[in-house]
């Protein structure tokens, strides 16, 4: 295949569960992904500039960010926050940012957790796995032609 008809599943993409505590990150290639890490997101800069070096690292196309909405598709107050952190991101490191309804995604990562951990903890470590969530969901979603 050659490189200029390169579909979307043979780029790599960082997802991205944003929040203002913890922000959850995933890499996805050829429809598969992983969680990577989760980023500490109480300084917006510091987390922009770790989020652009995973990117960098990991040579990613494009961030695939959670935008939460309502159940009959309306936004809320945090997906105002998270499209002004998208908008920064976007600026800086000149990717683009693509949004992708991350409605109960938290919650699809807690119940694939091993039952065992405190709930403290659950939280904690369910970050990076909905922004694996989000990502998968993007992977799945019909694709439009250009």
């Amino acid at each position: 295949m050659s490189k200029s008809k390169a579909t979307t599943s043979d780029k790599s993409y960082l997802g991205i569960d944003y929040g203002a505590t913890n922000i959850g990150v995933a890499l996805g290639k050829n429809g598969f992904v992983t969680p990577l890490k989760i980023i500490n997101g109480k300084s917006q800069n510091t987390a922009i500039s770790q989020l652009i070096r995973v990117a960098l690292e990991n040579k990613a196309e494009a961030f695939i960010m959670g935008l939460p909405l309502t159940p009959d598709g309306k936004e809320t107050a945090q997906s105002l926050k998270n499209r002004k952190f998208a908008k920064l991101l976007k600026i800086l490191s000149k990717k683009p940012v693509i949004f992708i309804n991350e409605e109960d995604s938290t919650q699809e990562a807690l119940q694939s957790m091993d039952i065992q951990k405190s709930t403290r903890k659950r939280k904690v470590f369910s970050d990076d796995i909905a922004a694996a969530i989000i990502l998968r969901r993007f992977f799945q979603e019909p694709k439009k032609e250009a």
